[in-house]
């Protein structure tokens, strides 16, 4: 058969390696462009949404979107590369490879396509909602050869044509390989490069410390639009599907009508958690805030060591304590998540760090930011510790300072941990160098595990070798240098107007402890918080509270008129409710607790779901009314 002088090529001589390297390279290329079409097309397409933004910030967000191109090029080539490159020499392998690589480029095209369309409508990324419509492949079906037939028909004929070509020139080539034994050793040096520089992509930097992206790194400039400029559909797809899992509903309708406050008003019924205040518990005379986080301060200390920790003991007298507040979580992602954004736990949901900060959230800086505070956030952990650093600029902290950043005087273990000491004393430095109202918040780690680590023989006291009186070390080091802080703070002039919250992020993981099913909810959960300062009336609090409840609270006493959305309520409304739900990670376990006592049921136990309490089902259906706000990325309007 005669064929068009087209698909008729003169037969070359092409050096077998030296062609696998081209054909890697354009796909590289191609795949790259593709990304930086999208993400053109993306800002052009949603224009009005990134109206403010500045042309530095634009730059910026491309540079920056740079690493998740490349994670998503080294994810979705390198492996295929890797084949690839392996020292064959048949054509059909080519051909083969050939096709790979046309269909992969085909379906992410098509992809981004529809991140695109879904983007200038929602100005949000595809993410798992892109499974979701898989449930109407039917329907696209359809739409692909009947509604759009004059579009299907001409791109799947284009793409036969251009497999038919490369298959017809790579035929052509008569293949060389000069020398065997430099083919293969050049191919196995080349696979080793790829090999090498595979996870330095994943973790969008030339660096093997820390961990892979999440969306969580798209807050690098610290705005949520340029957030949404750096990320890419493919990236956003890819991680909310990796870290979400799929859930049982036995709640379909995805409306919900909260229990009624008298104090709160619900703005718009298409985004039922996101609330407003009506009056305030506290007329704010510009007062300041401390939100002091204790990595793993358990409260069996109170309990069974007051003598080791006379400094706290002397402030929580001298504070509105809350003895039956809950952690959210038993991990300080989780406990982290609660406070700072009033989000409990959700099954199928990804955590803050990868795949749920892309969700629309009341970001708990930007309120005091408005209110023209200094907003300043601190760790005395590693910056990479849960993406502490990107986490304190999604929230819209004004500065972020980690152990990288304060000034070690004290003799430590080799420990990514610790430092409570001479952290304190930095934070006090800085709230003195601030020139107006601030906002703090504080994240301690010197109470983390492992507790045979010794931070400080000075503060030792116990040499047994079980973990508890390990742990009780700890706490006396921590103590002395909470101590040490207030000490020097009640002599400052802004002490009398600043209200400290403190509170842990978890209960401590000790092996000596022993879990009684009878009491499960309160040995895994049950922390405390402490109201300290001369605004705050000293006293106990004995009603039910969780971490979700501070985000409201702070916003109530910042007197902030703007709208924020929570699963909690502020702790002095004498009119919220008295019962809380814990959801345990991983086990699909709800705890209930309120004034009756501590109860719990395990979802992916129930055989029959009538036999639930009216209460449990109740725990059930908020928990999944969250989860679908989340997945409809309706918890806050942007």
């Amino acid at each position: 058969m005669n064929l068009p002088p087209l698909f008729n090529f003169p037969a070359k001589e092409k050096p077998l390696f030296r062609l696998k390297i081209k054909i890697i390279a354009f796909y590289f290329l191609a795949f790259f462009i593709l990304f930086q079409i999208t993400r053109i097309a993306n800002f052009f397409s949603a224009h009005t949404y990134f109206t403010d933004l500045t042309g530095k910030e634009i730059f910026l967000s491309f540079l920056h979107g740079l690493r998740f191109d490349f994670y998503m090029l080294a994810l979705l080539l390198f492996p295929l590369f890797i084949l690839f490159m392996l020292p064959y020499k048949k054509k059909f392998i080519i051909n083969i490879f050939h096709t790979v690589f046309s269909v992969l480029f085909i379906l992410l095209t098509l992809f981004c396509a529809g991140d695109i369309i879904f983007f200038s409508f929602f100005n949000n990324h595809i993410g798992a909602e892109f499974l979701a419509s898989f449930t109407h492949f039917g329907l696209f079906f359809q739409m692909a050869f009947q509604n759009y037939f004059y579009i299907t028909i001409p791109l799947l004929a284009g793409f036969v044509f251009y497999l038919f070509f490369i298959f017809r020139k790579t035929n052509s080539y008569k293949l060389i390989v000069a020398d065997n034994k430099k083919y293969i050793i050049k191919s196995i040096v080349f696979i080793l490069c790829l090999a090498l520089f595979f996870p330095l992509m994943l973790r969008g930097k030339l660096d093997f410390r820390g961990k892979n992206l999440g969306t969580m790194d798209a807050q690098v400039l610290g705005n949520n639009r340029t957030a949404d400029l750096i990320l890419n559909g493919p990236f956003n797809t890819y991680e909310a599907i990796r870290k979400s899992s799929k859930r049982k509903l036995y709640f379909k309708k995805e409306d919900l009508t909260l229990k009624n406050n008298s104090n709160l008003i619900t703005p718009d019924e298409k985004y039922p958690f996101e609330r407003k205040f009506k009056n305030f518990h506290l007329k704010n005379n510009n007062y300041n805030f401390v939100l002091l986080v204790t990595e793993s301060f358990d409260p069996l200390l109170i309990e069974h060591f007051p003598q080791d920790i006379p400094n706290f003991m002397k402030i929580k007298e001298e504070s509105l304590y809350f003895p039956n507040f809950y952690s959210s979580g038993t991990r300080s992602l989780m406990g982290i998540t609660a406070t700072i954004f009033s989000l409990p736990y959700v099954w199928g949901q990804p955590n803050m760090t990868n795949g749920l900060g892309s969700k629309s959230l009341s970001r708990i800086a930007k309120y005091f930011n408005n209110k023209n505070y200094e907003t300043l956030s601190f760790t005395t952990d590693i910056a990479t510790a849960d993406k502490a650093g990107e986490m304190a600029k999604y929230q819209g902290f004004n500065s972020f300072y980690s152990k990288e950043n304060i000034p070690v005087k004290r003799q430590y273990p080799l420990f990514n941990k610790g430092f409570d000491y001479e952290g304190f004393e930095f934070v006090l430095d800085k709230i003195n160098q601030t020139k107006k109202n601030f906002f703090v918040y504080f994240f301690t780690s010197s109470m983390h595990s492992p507790y045979d680590i010794v931070l400080s023989q000075e503060h030792k006291k116990y040499n047994q070798k079980d973990q508890i009186h390990q742990f009780v070390n700890r706490a006396i080091y921590f103590d002395d240098a909470l101590g040490n802080f207030f000490e020097k703070a009640k002599k400052e002039s802004w002490f009398d107007k600043t209200i400290f919250f403190i509170l842990p992020d978890h209960r401590a993981v000790l092996k000596n402890r022993v879990f009684d099913d009878n009491n499960l909810t309160k040995e895994k959960f049950q922390s405390f918080l402490l109201i300290y300062g001369k605004p705050i009336k000293a006293g106990i609090n004995t009603e039910i509270a969780t971490q979700e409840d501070i985000l409201p609270t702070l916003l109530d006493l910042l007197n902030s008129e703007e709208s924020f959305s929570s699963s909690g309520e502020s702790l002095f409304d004498e009119k919220r409710q008295n019962t809380k739900y814990i959801y345990e990670e991983d086990k699909n376990t709800i705890h209930i607790v309120n004034p009756q006592g501590a109860e719990f049921f395990r979802e992916q136990n129930l055989t029959d779901f009538n036999k639930l309490s009216s209460l449990q089902k109740e725990a059930l259906r908020y928990n999944e009314a969250i989860y679908n706000t989340l997945k409809n990325n309706t918890w806050k309007k942007k």
